[in-house]
């Protein structure tokens, strides 16, 4: 049994790309129950978030050519269309990149809180669905523990520079001052919510937040003086609004380039400030042909995030060292693990071989035999049986030079003997 990765994200492929592959939550219990019907696949986890949608594997080699043609069809594509953007990891690599996304050492915004909860949903899914077999569970809880690690004895987590931070600071650049500006969140999630904190502390002249869920909208905007509202009454609010942040697991765009052309007529080509958090995204791309509407996708805030990474390359050194060490932690439970299967295999089969022996012997004394003579029997049967498998192997050894066979032979079968 071995345990498998194979995934795409910000670091393989732009977001046109990255949104064809993505799950969105609803969708996530029926795609692992498929997945698990893979054949090989014995046990299946996905991670879908904004930067990477990544198929957690266990099973027998070969999955990784299934796996990725399931990924592919599962989402209506040709067979292998983006293959080459896709990553493939095995055993205590597959380990390792776990360790590092849920600590936010691979995130595009090092550090960031975020993805640890979202691995968590992804993980309490394939559980609830029933399709995580022993070894990829422990995988992921042996990640959960490194991952606190990392974030407790480094400073990878430490006044992190989040997208809606860089989506302000970006805001800034643009219109200066924004004391006199209205901002129209689209979304309730964390990510919206965090928008609403960064907004809010700016002192914007008014905020306004939009669900599909109008009580959810309404109780997320109560907390910062904002109105809420469902998404039906978008069009009339954009207008209104001069900065727009946009973050649903909708998986199609809610706000289309016609709904912008209108919202800038009636603001006298007054210029709107876009940004789309959502992968899949929530924004038409065409709307950023429009003259006056600023329009950045996740991807277009990454320069603004990578000034401020340099300051925690130490950091990550001293992560990557971490998780260096959890991995090494997880290879020794995974060959225990190797090593309990063939000692029950081992044990399984002497105990059918004294059995069947046993039952042999109790006939005989039925019918009247000897005693000692039954005991004898069956104490040189049993030894045959044992050692019949082994000596054959040992001979094959001798006749081909296996050194190392031989060896490891005299060592756990002769130990005493010198």
């Amino acid at each position: 049994m071995s345990l498998f990765a194979l995934g795409i994200s910000h670091q393989t492929a732009p977001i046109t790309i990255r949104e064809r592959l993505a799950f969105t939550a609803d969708s996530v219990p029926e795609a692992l129950s498929s997945l698990a019907a893979v054949p090989g696949i014995e046990g299946c986890a996905i991670v879908s978030t904004c930067n990477r949608t990544e198929l957690y594997l266990s099973g027998r080699q070969p999955i990784m050519r299934a796996a990725s043609e399931w990924l592919h069809a599962w989402h209506g594509l040709p067979p292998g269309q983006f293959r080459e953007h896709l990553y493939q990891l095995e055993q205590s690599a597959c380990m390792f990149h776990l360790i590092k996304v849920i600590s936010g050492a691979d995130s595009m915004i090092i550090g960031e809180p975020q993805v640890a909860g979202q691995v968590k949903q992804a993980w309490q899914s394939a559980h609830d669905q029933q399709v995580l077999d022993s070894r990829l569970d422990r995988m992921f809880q042996h990640a959960f523990a490194g991952a606190k690690r990392v974030r407790s004895q480094t400073g990878i987590g430490r006044d992190p520079v989040t997208l809606p931070f860089a989506a302000l600071r970006l805001a800034r650049q643009i219109f200066g001052s924004l004391g006199s500006l209205h901002a129209l969140l689209i979304g309730a999630g964390e990510m919206i919510e965090d928008c609403a904190v960064h907004f809010s502390e700016a002192g914007l002249g008014g905020i306004s937040i939009a669900n599909r869920n109008p009580d959810r909208a309404r109780a997320l905007a109560a907390r910062f003086q904002a109105s809420g509202h469902g998404l039906e009454e978008i069009s009339s609010l954009l207008p209104r609004h001069d900065l727009v942040i946009a973050c649903t697991a909708s998986p199609k765009p809610i706000l289309d380039q016609a709904m912008f052309k209108t919202a800038l007529l009636q603001r006298r080509r007054r210029p709107m400030f876009a940004v789309d958090l959502s992968v899949p995204r929530n924004i038409a791309a065409d709307a950023g042909s429009l003259d006056d509407l600023f329009l950045y996708t996740i991807d277009d805030l990454h320069s603004i995030i990578e000034t401020n990474q340099q300051k925690r390359a130490d950091a990550l050194k001293h992560a990557i060292d971490i998780i260096e060490s959890e991995v090494q932690s997880f290879e020794r439970w995974l060959r225990l693990q190797d090593t309990t299967t063939t000692l029950r295999v081992l044990r399984r089969r002497a105990q059918a071989e004294r059995d069947a022996l046993l039952a042999q012997a109790r006939a005989q004394l039925e019918a009247g035999h000897d005693p000692d003579d039954v005991i004898q029997r069956m104490s040189h049967r049993l030894v045959n049986r044992l050692l019949h498998g082994p000596s054959i192997r040992l001979r094959q050894a001798a006749e081909s030079a296996d050194e190392a066979l031989l060896e490891a032979a005299r060592y756990y079968f002769l130990e005493d003997e010198g």
